[in-house]
């Protein structure tokens, strides 16, 4: 299986964007996910259309099964 943390921030603008990181560590938190969505709207870490973060909305794993077709 396949899993990517999807990270959902509120912008300054109102709208949302979406953070999508592969491959995140097992036995991710919360606490921990949102310690880093904390740190990134504190830092200015991304400006989407001159629009800055200003909280995490939601954050969760998705997990993807692949099956070959033979």
């Amino acid at each position: 299986m396949k899993a990517t943390l999807v990270m959902n921030f509120r912008m300054s603008n109102g709208k949302n964007t979406t953070v999508s990181i592969t491959n995140p560590k097992d036995e991710l938190t919360k606490a921990e996910v949102a310690a880093a969505a904390a740190e990134m709207v504190e830092k200015d870490a991304l400006i989407v259309n001159e629009n800055h973060l200003e909280a995490l909305d939601k954050a969760f794993i998705r997990t993807v099964e692949e099956t070959l077709l033979q």
